[in-house]
């Protein structure tokens, strides 16, 4: 969904984006190549692999900042923006890269976070959560059903020796689950306690309501999820009376002066998408356009 996102966010060449996710760059040069000169194109990122690859943009229009996305309101004002793209996913090279401990198919530490600033990891979690959070954010981030047999595992075995690689936990886990799914059984917990980790969703949250009030009128937000958590909030970000469904449209203007916001249906990656590129089978892109 690369050129839909673009196609989607870039309603005026002149115009000041933001990409709140800046990752191996792909998007932000995207966007870089529709601009005018007058146009401005400001990314975030905490990772220290992404702050390298900004480093290689040499364009006077671009801006670099290593901070968390939740922190966009500290550098424009209300009604700046025409728009600002949000990519909730991973990149590969923090999946693909085991000592960054995203992955569970890879043996590495458990570390999980976006940022090196970032205190806790995802070893002190693991290690020094109590029961009832652990159960918690296994059910709460990973909806995962099986939560307080997995938390009651990972308690007997830290008290025997300490949790340190990702090995050891998605074999910790694979035994309790033993029923075979076409997903890994390390699946639910890897996401609950990466979400954890960057406290991923409160950070969403934070950025979709800052949006409401840096994007100008007309401006764009896109927001391409991953999972059903965020794409649920989301959707209950615009879900109050305020905003208007295209479903809504035509309505006499009267009615369409009362809302502030426009928000088009799902889209989804087409097959070829879906064949080139196997881990955007979840995504989901919306688009919310301010009136």
């Amino acid at each position: 969904m690369f050129q839909e996102a673009l196609d989607s966010l870039v309603n005026d060449v002149d115009g000041k984006y933001v990409d709140c996710t800046f990752g191996q760059g792909g998007h932000s040069r995207g966007i870089l190549s529709l601009l005018s000169t007058k146009g401005a194109l400001a990314s975030f990122d905490l990772d220290e692999l992404a702050e390298i690859e900004a480093k290689k943009i040499a364009n006077p229009n671009f801006t670099f900042h290593k901070t968390n996305f939740k922190n966009i309101a500290d550098h424009f004002n209300d009604n700046e923006l025409d728009g600002i793209l949000i990519d909730c996913g991973v990149s590969s090279p923090q999946i693909d890269e085991p000592k960054r401990g995203f992955s569970f198919m890879k043996d590495g530490p458990l570390d999980m976070r976006f940022g090196e600033q970032l205190q806790m990891s995802c070893e002190s979690i693991v290690n020094n959560y109590p029961y009832e959070e652990l159960v918690r954010i296994f059910k709460e981030y990973g909806e995962e059903i099986e939560s307080k047999r997995i938390a009651r595992e990972i308690i007997a075995k830290r008290e025997q020796d300490r949790i340190v690689s990702t090995k050891q936990l998605s074999s910790l886990i694979e035994n309790v689950k033993k029923i075979k799914t076409k997903k890994n059984p390390a699946t639910k917990v890897f996401q609950a306690l990466r979400i954890e980790v960057n406290q991923e969703l409160d950070n969403l949250k934070i950025c979709l309501d800052n949006a409401k009030r840096l994007l100008k009128k007309n401006g764009r937000l896109v927001v391409i999820s991953f999972h059903s958590l965020e794409d649920r909030i989301v959707k209950n970000c615009f879900k109050i009376e305020q905003y208007l469904h295209e479903k809504d449209l035509p309505l006499i203007n009267e009615k369409v002066q009362k809302k502030e916001f426009l928000v088009s249906s799902v889209i989804t990656p087409d097959e070829c998408e879906l064949a080139s590129n196997v881990r955007s089978r979840s995504a989901k892109m919306r688009v919310v356009t301010k009136l």
